[in-house]
């Protein structure tokens, strides 16, 4: 090939690239990457267990609940992240906990009676349902976690869900098997959080679960014997 016929054959390359779309190379088209949702689950503080409030109404936070939801509400300052989501249960134990982390956040928390305790169908063999036992409320966990466990549209979003023990315990067995059955085998400490990450095809993994590290080892609570320790006055 003589030099004039290559120069020629280049100039003809050149004019093809500089007209052909960027889009037929993928080198040169930017990958967009679907951000990770972030559920923030945090377990209320703990609550007067005398306390003779209705089930619709819930029972109020000690002083050491208040305490704990403190705790955390500074542990989610310090992680300077902007938060899409605040909501909690409408039982006063997580509003008021809300509360409490939302003067941390300077955010005011909505309500969402699909997060209010219940115990789902699994715990059927209970000798004595407890009092705030809900019909339905397996149907409303479902409905709960279809609104919640959603893929992102677009960058990483962060949401925090006031709620309670039930209600955590069962959208971690979910996450984990696909189903709630397996909520009764976990003990989730008050305060606590629990953090599970919602993939960009919608799959789920749980990042922590029932996370105190923010809270005193001589304030934290559990229902029942826990992890094995608690604080000799559960009020203060």
């Amino acid at each position: 090939m003589t030099n004039r016929r290559f120069t020629y054959v280049l100039i003809l390359i050149a004019a093809c690239l500089a007209f052909m779309p960027v889009h037929g190379f993928s080198q040169n088209t930017p990958k967009v990457e679907k951000g990770v949702r972030y559920l923030y689950l945090i377990r209320h503080g703990e609550y007067d267990h005398e306390d003779k409030a209705d089930s619709k109404t819930g029972k109020h936070l000690v002083e050491l609940g208040h305490k704990q939801a403190g705790f955390m509400g500074k542990r989610l300052k310090k992680l300077r992240l902007k938060f899409d989501t605040f909501v909690s249960s409408e039982y006063t134990r997580a509003r008021e906990t809300a509360d409490d982390i939302g003067k941390s956040l300077k955010l005011t928390p909505t309500r969402d009676p699909l997060l209010n305790e219940c115990t789902p169908a699994s715990a059927s063999d209970k000798k004595e349902p407890a009092e705030d036992d809900t019909a339905g409320c397996d149907q409303r966990l479902d409905e709960a976690w279809a609104k919640y466990v959603q893929a992102s549209p677009g960058g990483d979003l962060h949401d925090v869900l006031v709620c309670h023990g039930n209600v955590i315990r069962w959208f971690v067995s979910r996450s984990l098997s696909g189903s709630g059955k397996l909520w009764r085998g976990m003990t989730i400490a008050n305060a606590s959080i629990t953090v599970i990450a919602v993939r960009a095809d919608g799959s789920t993994r749980v990042a922590a679960f029932s996370d105190t590290g923010h809270i005193p080892a001589d304030k934290q609570t559990w229902t029942g014997d826990g992890a094995g320790w608690q604080p000799k006055a559960k009020t203060k």
